[in-house]
This record gives C-alpha cells, sequence and structure tokens, in this order.
C-alpha cells in the first residue's frame, strides 16, 4: 500500500503552513534514510503535485507530478483519484472531501476568528470545506493544544480527536551564519527590532508601527519581514526613516537578520502556534510577545508579554525591553533557548508517521472496498 502526500504547498510561497509541510516531510525523509524498520512499517511514499516543481533534496519521498486543474480543484478531482488506493496525508488545512482514508492536518481556527483577514470567496469556501472534511477524516493533526479546543468548537469535532504534532524551529540551526545580512539590508547589528510574518491583518503589523512610533527614539529602528499568503487580505507596511519592510526574504538571509536584532517582536491577534518568535528564541534573540492564541503555551515563561489589542501596552512592553539590564537579558534568552529545545522537527515526523501508521492498520484488507467508498474510522486520541 503506498501513502500519499498531498504536495500542492511545494506550489505556493512559504509561510507557516509552507514551513510545517516542508519540515515535517524534511525530517521524515532524513528519519526513513536512517531506519529500515520505519521504511518496512509505511511502506513507499509519494508526494503528489498538481504542477512540475523543483524537487527538494529528499532520497526516500518520491515527487510525482500529477496533471489537472490547478488549486482546489486538483485537490478534489487529480489528487483524489490518483491517491484513493491508499492513505492520503494533507498537511495544509484542506484536501479532497471524497478521500476514504485522509490524515489531514488543520493548523488555526483564524478562519473564524479573524475573518477579514482572508478574502471573501477563500473564506466561504474554507468555511464549507473545513468542517466536512475534519468530520470525515481518518485522523486529525493539528499544530497545538490552543488549536485543538479552538478547532473543535468550531467543526463539530471532539477535541481529543486531534493527535497534536507541533511545529519547531531547530530549522534555523541548519541555515548558514549570514553576520552581513543587517547590513545588505541597510540594519545596524545590535541596533533594531526583528518581527516576522505575513501581512496578513492577524500580524496585527498597524498596532505595531505605531506603537513603535509612540515610542520615538527610546527604541530601536524596526524591521519587517514577510510577504503577502494566499488567500490572505495584505494590510501594507507603513514604511518610514525607523520602519523598514524587507519584504520576503531569503532563508539564507533571515538567520543573519535574527542574530543581528536587539530584540524580536511578535504583535499577532491569533496565533495557531506561532513559528517565528520560536525561531528567535532557538537563536538567542530575547522576545517580546502578544499574549494571544497558543503563544503562552509555545513560548512558556521566557517571552515579555503584551496584549495586541492595546498599542499603548505594546509600546510599554518595547521600552520595557530596551530598559532591562544585561543579566535580565542574558536570562530571557536562556529562558527561550531551554524552551525552543522542547520542539524538534525529528520529534513531529515521528509523531506524524506514528498517525498514519495508526490509520493504515485500520483499513479493511480488501482495497478495493477502500477506494470505492469513505472509510470510517475508529479514531484515537490525541497524544
Amino acid at each position: 500500500m503506498t501513502i500519499y502526500i498531498n504536495g500542492r504547498f511545494l506550489t505556493q510561497p512559504i509561510s507557516g503552513v509552507q514551513r510545517y509541510a516542508r519540515e515535517v516531510l524534511d525530517a521524515l525523509d532524513r528519519e526513513l534514510c536512517h531506519s529500515a524498520d520505519l521504511r518496512k512499517e509505511l511502506g513507499p511514499i509519494e508526494v503528489l503535485v498538481p504542477q512540475k516543481v523543483k524537487a527538494p533534496e529528499w532520497q526516500m519521498l518520491r515527487l510525482r507530478h500529477v496533471p489537472g486543474a490547478r488549486g482546489h480543484l486538483w485537490e478534489q478531482g487529480a489528487l483524489w483519484r490518483a491517491s484513493r488506493d491508499g492513505v492520503l496525508v494533507s498537511l495544509g488545512n484542506s484536501g479532497p472531501l471524497m478521500h476514504p482514508a485522509h490524515v489531514l492536518c488543520l493548523h488555526d481556527a483564524n478562519l473564524w476568528q479573524i475573518p477579514r483577514a482572508y478574502a471573501a470567496r477563500y473564506r466561504l469556501w474554507h468555511r464549507f470545506l473545513r468542517p466536512r472534511l475534519a468530520r470525515r477524516a481518518a485522523a486529525l493533526l493539528t499544530v497545538s493544544g490552543h488549536s485543538a479546543k479552538a478547532l473543535a468548537g468550531r467543526l463539530g469535532v471532539a477535541e481529543e480527536g486531534f493527535r497534536i504534532v507541533p511545529n519547531s524551529a531547530d530549522h534555523m540551526l541548519r541555515l548558514p551564519s549570514a553576520p552581513d545580512a543587517p547590513a545588505r539590508y541597510g540594519l545596524t547589528p545590535g541596533r533594531y527590532f526583528l518581527s516576522v510574518g505575513n501581512r496578513s491583518p492577524n500580524k496585527n503589523l498597524r498596532a505595531l508601527i505605531a506603537a513603535h512610533a509612540a515610542c520615538g527614539d527610546e527604541v530601536p529602528p524596526l524591521a519587517l519581514v514577510g510577504g503577502d499568503a494566499p488567500g490572505v487580505v495584505a494590510n501594507a507596511a507603513c514604511e518610514n526613516d525607523r520602519v523598514k519592510a524587507l519584504g520576503r526574504v531569503p532563508d539564507c538571509d533571515l538567520r543573519g537578520l535574527y542574530e543581528g536584532a536587539s530584540g524580536f517582536v511578535f504583535a499577532a491577534l491569533h496565533e495557531g502556534f506561532g513559528i517565528p518568535p520560536l525561531e528567535a528564541m532557538r537563536l538567542g534573540v530575547p522576545v517580546t510577545c502578544a499574549r494571544s492564541g497558543a503563544m503562552p503555551e509555545v513560548l512558556g515563561d521566557a517571552p515579555l508579554w503584551f496584549d495586541p489589542r492595546e498599542e499603548r501596552d505594546i509600546a510599554r512592553a518595547m521600552k520595557r525591553f530596551v530598559g532591562i539590564d544585561s543579566k535580565a537579558r542574558i536570562e530571557m534568552i536562556r529562558a527561550g533557548q531551554r524552551q525552543a529545545q522542547k520542539y524538534c522537527w525529528r520529534k513531529s515526523a515521528l509523531m506524524l508517521a506514528e498517525g498514519v501508521v495508526g490509520v493504515t492498520r485500520q483499513l479493511p484488507s480488501d482495497r478495493e472496498a477502500v477506494a470505492d467508498g469513505p472509510f470510517v474510522p475508529q479514531r484515537r486520541p490525541a497524544g
């Protein structure tokens, strides 16, 4: 039996969801290279894509182009037909409604919590699609306990039906160090705040920029990294002499921009996980963060917190951060690194593999029956 991966994410710009899929599958590929037992248990794995893309440097996962329509039409048609004789894993919030053995990852409930962040057509389609996918799925995944609870309330499924397969930030350590990156972007190392995230209204950039302006010269300049994301309404980042909007930057520069920052600021309103502040902490950058969504669960006691809905509180936190002494700064850095080390893409890949194996063991031996009709799973508790 073949395990299929919905590879549509490989055709999209990299944001949090795409980063998750890439890193989990990269880690799974590495694990398969070293474990004959895992290879035997999972069997062949094919990543199906709607258009030809540059193949990742995988050794065990096979990339296969499945021609057909694009986007959601491809998922509902060509992907379904190509994968219905096996288990399909979709790591990016969508997939074919009629698949008989679907392992689906839903990342957050932002679609309902902050609807203005999404284009109308995207919002309407996904509000129709996701509850139906969730109720039919053979296994449900998400990235945090916060997301499991929020999604359960919106999708009509049990919170315990989600397996938690979290994000991580250890991919940052595999990137080459780039100490010259800040200067190439017009920044002075050690003398700027950094914020990373797409330009969705959920990232709360307008409030962050307004709070930063209210601080005046009491705080360093602010650098914003991130671009638009598919289906998301983009807010313009207002660049001025103290705010630099860098747009998307290559990963080879991102590590250098993190490590050159005096601090990292994250003002998002709702997050199912929140990779960027964890990336900052993994690289030894102290974090000032919105107390919202999954952030307290993910970041623990390491950040300096603020209320993202109060510009004065964001400004207060930034000014307080600037005023901390070297001893407190070192402790923030150490606490952040300890917290970030709790997450690992290898562990997440093995948790994904365990969930997939659980589905394959429940499948009826008659594969024709599975291909022709829906498989009704016995859900396992989250773990």
